[in-house]
């Protein structure tokens, strides 16, 4: 059978010989598709125009449809399948906004190798790269890119599910032809060869490092999640399938099973074990991954955040790409937002989510529960979803659900008691803490008197918040530079301790405390 595939004005033609469901053929063919519940028909996010040979639609795929999208075409990819000649119609993929700038120190450079060399930062939901000259010193080149894996699933949870079920070289293939594709856009840009290419360092949490290197993630897939290897550790291009023929690879050490080879590389290049004063280091994504340095000690915490502040997990949540609202704020007794590009918005991504929790609690709409009160309201943002009451933004079809909000507080409070148990266990309170450094593209953006405000942040953090830009980048950035970067970080891995979230009391009391919003 024929497929016929349409997407950004181009045309793709496959040929497959026994029917598959339309959600398996975008993830083997790589096709970019928002999938973030990989296939498990929980996010309607998989929406796709398709005509032809077909699956009947299902009484659940109907009742996700109005007629009008049903006469259109639309299907949703996880519950369709493609039995003959079919033609699909992929929403079309828009630029997304993916932080690659960070804070880089001086520091000594003592290449382990010479000509050109590459860094990645392989997060959850992006992925970054750079290109540095060995020899100067010198940026040549940096991009980035989504993390194709997502196809399986938007948080690590799945992908390991997915590993674990035989998916292992489908993960490993999806994140080594994501490495290519930078690899050769870098080289394109700074004018140079891929032979020339000596050392690559690779960082990432300890999931896409098992997945890196098509190692079986099971041992941290079931208690009691001690992983099996903690990488730093060298190998060849060959064994990734990169194509950098004469290039040494250095995978960085993690520190426990999900605290991993990125808060290693974040924590050398925040240099927050130089400072006497406490420091608390965040990295909030996806896996929410935190590092306080205080009294000699060096305490780690891994919290499963989900993926609400990626944008997935929200009804008409999105990346920060055009089209999405990016900040919301309250003025003058009315909701006002920035939309990325300026133009119609289309959803809203994570910055805007929490600045739109933030102001509609400043506004009343919402309740210290969470609940939306729709007598609140004025008529014309109050809208149904799902049977329950939604809040519209104005002059626009975006809305947050109830759902959206439940989603949210679950994040924040993980998140945020996450903060507080690690600083309980050093024996401290949030005000002895000096400075809390927040990483990654979320932080960069993040709106510190929103997050505050919405009890993402603990509260007496005030003026002592800095963004730090891609820190996990950062540090592998050094780790090619510099042999004794590598040694650093490795001694930064070893001398870690991990809090154990699942049975600290602390923890547990503070996450269902932290459900609440805090009061205004």
């Amino acid at each position: 059978m024929k497929l016929t595939i349409y997407q950004n004005g181009s045309t793709t033609v496959l040929e497959y010989s026994t029917p598959v469901r339309l959600s398996t053929l975008f993830a083997q063919e790589h096709l970019p598709l928002s999938m973030p519940c990989g296939g498990r028909q929980r996010c309607r996010k998989c929406r796709v125009i398709a005509h032809g040979a077909l699956s009947p639609l299902s009484e659940t795929e109907a009742s996700w449809l109005t007629a009008e999208e049903i006469a259109q075409g639309v299907r949703y990819a996880c519950m369709t399948t493609a039995l003959g000649d079919a033609e699909l119609i992929l929403p079309d993929i828009v630029g997304e906004q993916i932080l690659t700038s960070g804070e880089l120190a001086n520091f000594s450079r003592r290449p382990w190798a010479e000509g050109c060399g590459a860094a990645f930062d392989i997060g959850t939901t992006t992925v970054a790269a750079y290109l540095y000259d060995l020899t100067s010193g010198a940026l040549l080149a940096a991009d980035a890119e989504k993390n194709p894996q997502a196809a399986f699933g938007a948080d690590v949870i799945s992908r390991i599910s997915h590993a674990v079920s035989g998916g292992g070289p489908a993960l490993a293939e999806q994140i080594h032809g994501c490495a290519n594709t930078l690899l050769a856009r870098l080289c394109r840009t700074a004018g140079v060869s891929l032979s020339a290419l000596q050392s690559v360092v690779f960082t990432g949490n300890t999931a896409m490092e098992y997945f890196l290197l098509g190692a079986d993630p099971s041992s941290i897939a079931q208690a009691p999640f001690a992983q099996d290897r903690s990488f730093g550790e060298f190998c060849s291009a060959a064994d990734l399938g990169l194509s950098a023929p004469n290039a040494k690879v250095y995978i960085t050490k993690c520190i426990s099973a999900y605290v991993g080879g990125d808060i290693t590389s974040g924590i050398l290049s925040s240099g927050m074990l130089s400072r006497s004063e406490p420091v608390l280091l965040a990295d909030i994504g996806t896996n929410g991954e935190i590092a306080l340095a205080a009294n000699g000690k060096l305490l780690c915490c891994s919290t499963a955040a989900g993926p609400a502040f990626e944008g997935a997990g929200i009804q008409m949540g999105m990346t920060a790409s055009e089209g999405a609202i990016s900040h919301v704020r309250a003025e003058n007794g009315a909701l006002f937002y920035d939309t990325i590009g300026g133009g119609t918005p289309r959803g809203i991504c994570g910055s805007g989510i929490i600045d739109a929790v933030a102001a509609c609690l400043s506004l009343g709409y919402l309740d210290e529960t969470g609940a939306i009160d729709d007598l609140a309201l004025p008529d014309d943002l109050l809208v149904e979803s799902d049977g329950t009451a939604a809040i519209r933004f104005p002059h626009s079809q975006v809305v947050i659900t109830q759902k959206d909000i439940r989603a949210v507080q679950l994040a924040k409070s993980a998140i945020c008691a996450g903060m507080e148990a690690l600083i309980a266990s050093a024996g401290l309170r949030t005000v002895d803490i000096a400075r809390l450094l927040i990483a990654g593209g979320f932080g960069s953006v993040l709106d510190t008197a929103s997050a505050q405000r919405i009890g993402l942040i603990p509260a007496g953090f005030s003026g002592q918040i800095h963004a730090i830009g891609n820190a996990a980048g950062m540090g592998a950035v050094m780790q090619l530079l510099s042999r004794d970067k590598i040694a650093e970080a490795e001694g930064i891995a070893a001398r870690a301790q991990t809090l154990e979230l699942s049975t600290d009391p602390v923890f547990r009391d503070a996450y269902i405390e932290n459900m609440l919003f805090p009061e205004s």
